[in-house]
């Protein structure tokens, strides 16, 4: 009667823990087992290459900044952690820095190494190119990067009109990436055992010149072609991706949530992309924003050509949202007055 108890007791607790492992393992709660990349971030979530956020989210469709794309670029490749440090032009050391020591030791190309405002824009395809053919395969400019990337597909065109006739354009060189999108290009690669580092990369990396770390940094970003190459100013401190989150429940759609990713502002405009979630109705918009004075700007219609008006305001690390109409563009919510958080 009792081995029978115990035995039951056994087996019960067997089950909750293997039924918490398969909860664990499910992965994130918006990379449903239908989205494209739902193989390919439950690979990256394993290995330990991504970790997502806090609220148990992944958020695929977000835009991914230079920065997350460095951490996930490091972490594949297990680059190793170094002691030295970049003396970056923005001293306020952030989450990122680590990885960035790593890249820059290994003469990665890459934007944002002196710069926190750039490493917090969204990276462009043709530096994920560039960024991932160095690693990988030596490549040292942005056309045999492409190359790389498409040869074992890794990586398709963007845009087949400009196939065989222009390269860059046909891959979408200058395009923002989501972050599911840079996932399965990792995932794609690990299936094609690429992932060791290119003999190249590894030089750099020993230093025998001993060329400090900034040094080596500012090679890397010389590696890029003339077209990605980002630098600070004034207009591009509206760039970045921006949030805001009220839960005021534990289910799924008992929240308000406003995502905003900024990017290619100049001192006339800047593009920008709205993810709206109110309850069940949701949406996304995506426009330019024509700059009014030197903190404000307003969208006036999408790149659908809908009446889309949106008010933008630049504060310090933030920025203040004001919808007034943009019905068109997604379903019925309600217009959203509030500050979303840098990231």
């Amino acid at each position: 009667m009792f081995r029978t108890i115990f035995n039951t007791v056994v087996i019960a607790a067997c089950f909750f823990i293997l039924t918490a492992l398969h909860a664990e393992a499910a992965g994130f709660k918006d990379v449903p087992k239908e989205h494209f990349a739902y193989d390919a971030v439950l690979w990256a979530q394993k290995y330990e290459i991504i970790n997502g956020y806090s609220d148990g989210t992944f958020k695929p469709n977000e835009m991914i900044t230079e920065q997350q794309f460095a951490k996930l670029l490091a972490n594949y490749f297990e680059l190793e952690i170094v002691e030295d440090e970049l003396k970056k032009q923005t001293t306020t050391e952030i989450w990122s820095d680590e990885f960035y020591n790593s890249l820059a030791s290994y003469g990665v190309p890459l934007n944002g190494y002196l710069h926190n405002s750039i490493r917090s824009q969204p990276v462009k395809r043709g530096v994920v190119a560039q960024a991932i053919a160095h690693l990988a395969d030596a490549q040292q400019n942005l056309n045999s990067s492409i190359e790389f990337l498409l040869e074992h597909s890794i990586s398709t065109g963007q845009n087949p009109k400009y196939e065989n006739r222009d390269l860059q354009k046909f891959f979408g060189s200058t395009n923002n990436m989501t972050r599911a999108q840079v996932v399965t290009l990792l995932y794609r690669m690990d299936s094609m055992d690429f992932y060791y580092i290119s003999d190249d990369a590894e030089a750099i990396h020993k230093n025998e010149d001993n060329n400090s770390l900034n040094e080596r940094a500012i090679e890397a970003k010389k590696q890029l072609d003339a077209s990605l190459q980002q630098n600070p100013s004034s207009s591009n401190l509206w760039n970045g991706n921006y949030r805001y989150v009220y839960q005021w429940g534990k289910g799924q759609y008992e929240r308000n949530a406003r995502y905003v990713t900024i990017s290619s502002a100049n001192s006339k405009d800047f593009y920008v992309r709205l993810s709206a979630y109110d309850g069940k109705y949701e949406g996304t918009t995506e426009g330019y924003a024509v700059i009014t004075s030197a903190k404000k700007a307003i969208m006036q219609e999408s790149i659908k050509g809908n009446r889309c008006i949106i008010e933008f305001e630049h504060l310090n690390n933030a920025i203040k949202v004001t919808e007034i109409d943009c019905s068109a563009e997604r379903t019925n919510g309600t217009n959203f007055s509030g500050t979303l958080r840098k990231q």
